[in-house]
């Protein structure tokens, strides 16, 4: 029953806050990513972790004006 609990926590971050997120939970997330698996058992996927605020409003225009990209 803890898997089902755990499970049923998990929720979409819809907006950040601002703050920056540290760098160890980064790392965290990123590692987890790469051992997830997937269908094809083959990660067929890319993280990319974007600092910069003037790629981020370049990405925002191209992808359909969406504000969570630059907020």
């Amino acid at each position: 029953m803890e898997l089902l609990e755990k499970l049923n926590w998990r929720y979409a971050t819809k907006a950040m806050n601002g703050e920056k997120v540290a760098q160890d939970k980064i790392d965290t997330i990123i590692e987890a990513a790469s051992i997830a698996p997937t269908s094809s058992g083959l990660q067929p996927f890319e993280i990319m972790v974007i600092t910069n605020q003037e790629v981020k409003k370049q990405i925002r225009a191209i992808g359909w004006d969406q504000s969570v990209i630059t907020d």
